[in-house]
């Protein structure tokens, strides 16, 4: 079985490397890098190369940046690591180090700052290519560079090539001149373009919190590498879409013998009218999905209390764990049938006219807390969001669940969006188009998840960063040894399940 292939793509015009004249890539060194030990030297004396390239262009005695930025274009040379190539470098190495292949082009190279672009199908071949795609940018004004705009937008205008690489994976990395300089939202809006060109999306892993992708902080020239948090980050993004993506590859030779658990989650709703209009799709997808309802808004769902330590205690999955314990409640008696899926659509229906609408969405998610904390119960489950969008309702609703469901370290597919316009629905094609997509997207990373059990299920214990009481109770005896037993459950548990639904190629 083939190492899956993780293409790296660097969009600042400050980058440090190029493909001419032979000189050697990124992946080229980060290939012969072992630890992290050798890794951080090597990110420190790559800064320090690119410094001092600008300091001979000029910095030193005070040229303006573009007398600068001409002056380092003369010298030529393809020495050194910008701030955005650095974080790139740190993700590639935990692609890498994670099992996969990896690869890297500059966009420069394709997107130059003076003139047009240029060998776009050798751009458009290693997208064909790869298995896995990151991108990192830098921020401006809370979103990316020119470069990855230029990128997404050759994406856009190329319909062939969406087909082409629909269903591949992808992450994002944003480097920002402040700790809090933007990088999150640039990570949302790109992630949210990329799904909808049809990619799948993940952030970084469970070791680093599970967010948005790799958050970069360097306010000047040369001083990535002193962002340990951002580092961390950035390699937790190549950790993810290695794992990720190798479990596509396992898939490549596995299928499941049984159909994918496919559940709709219904968080908002007026008088039933999300059920009664998502129904008839549902009911297409026939004997190839075991569709289920959770109308959710038919529950009590009551609000976090931001208890001090979440969950309760540690133990199985099966086991509730959240300190609300009304039997009302929804996530007391749902539990058990939610945590039992392959595939979520959660269901939200957004109205101008909000009488009778009902909305236990934001209970909900924050009422997950306690599934998140849980090791990440929905690991590598694919999520699509489906939302019923009435013109000039004007939510943000599918970046909403985007951004809430992508932190249970799930798989995002692109969202559904039904719009209604005075009681009709408008395009009820791309309704069925996009719940099948998901049958197809929902099957081959189940198949893949259940391949590689083992393989994954030791990486995905919650880490309570910034969370000092709940860091120490992680760290007592009885907290280790009811997680060891925790984990041997999930381990049991998935193992008989990939026993029972799992088809190896060659009646394996």
């Amino acid at each position: 079985m083939h190492k899956p292939l993780i293409l790296g793509l660097s969009a600042s015009l400050r980058n440090a490397r190029s493909r001419k004249g032979g000189t050697r890539s990124i992946s080229d060194e980060i290939n012969e890098i072992t630890d992290r030990e050798t890794l951080e030297a090597y990110l420190e004396e790559q800064a320090n190369i690119h410094l001092d390239q600008f300091k001979e262009a000029g910095r030193a005695d005070g040229e303006p940046f573009d007398v600068l930025y001409r002056n380092l274009q003369r010298l030529g040379g393809q020495r050194g690591l910008s701030n955005s190539e650095i974080a790139l470098a740190a993700a590639l190495w935990g692609a890498k180090e994670n099992g996969a292949e990896i690869t890297h082009i500059p966009l420069p190279d394709h997107f130059p700052a003076n003139g047009e672009p240029k060998n776009l199908d050798q751009l458009k071949k290693a997208l064909r290519d790869a298995d896995g795609i990151v991108l990192s940018t830098p921020v401006y004004f809370g979103d990316r560079g020119s470069l990855a705009q230029l990128l997404i937008d050759m994406i856009r205008d190329d319909k062939a090539l969406q087909e082409e690489i629909s269903g591949k994976v992808y992450a994002g990395i944003a480097v920002g001149a402040k700790r809090n300089g933007g990088q999150e939202t640039t990570l949302i809006y790109a992630m949210m373009d990329m799904l909808n060109v049809g990619l799948l999306g993940v952030g970084n892993d469970s070791n680093t919190t599970s967010q948005y992708g790799g958050t970069g902080h360097a306010g000047d020239i040369g001083t990535m590498p002193k962002d340990t948090y951002g580092l961390n980050t950035s390699i937790g993004t190549g950790r993810r879409i290695a794992s990720v993506t190798s479990q596509l590859v396992s898939a490549k030779s596995a299928s499941l013998g049984d159909t994918p658990k496919f559940d709709f989650w219904v968080l908002q709703d007026r008088d039933s009218e999300a059920v009664s209009l998502v129904s008839p799709f549902a009911e297409k997808l026939g004997e190839k999905a075991q569709v289920r309802f959770h109308d959710l808004v038919q529950h009590a769902i009551r609000p976090c209390i931001a208890c001090d330590i979440c969950p309760t205690h540690v133990g199985p999955d099966s086991e509730y764990r959240c300190i609300i314990r009304k039997r009302d409640d929804g996530m007391v008696s749902e539990h058990n049938a939610l945590i039992d899926t392959d595939i979520v659509i959660p269901v939200v229906y957004s109205t101008r006219d909000r009488t009778n609408l009902k909305s236990v969405y934001q209970q909900f998610m924050e009422r997950t807390r306690y599934l998140r904390r849980g090791d990440y119960v929905f690991t590598d489950r694919l999520v699509v969001p489906l939302v019923i969008a009435e013109i000039g309702a004007n939510e943000i609703m599918d970046i909403r669940l985007m951004t809430s469901f992508v932190r249970h370290h799930t798989v995002i597919g692109k969202p559904i969006v039904a719009y209604i316009h005075n009681g009709t629905l408008l395009n009820p094609e791309d309704v069925q188009a996009g719940l099948e997509r998901a049958r197809l997207e929902g099957a081959r990373l189940a198949a893949g998840r259940l391949a590689s059990v083992s393989a994954n299920l030791a990486a995905t214990q919650y880490q309570p960063v910034g969370y000092v009481l709940a860091t120490a109770k992680d760290k007592e005896t009885a907290t280790i040894s009811d997680r060891e037993a925790a984990v041997r459950d999930r381990l049991k548990r998935q193992s008989e399940e990939s026993q029972s639904r799992l088809v190896l190629s060659g009646g394996q």
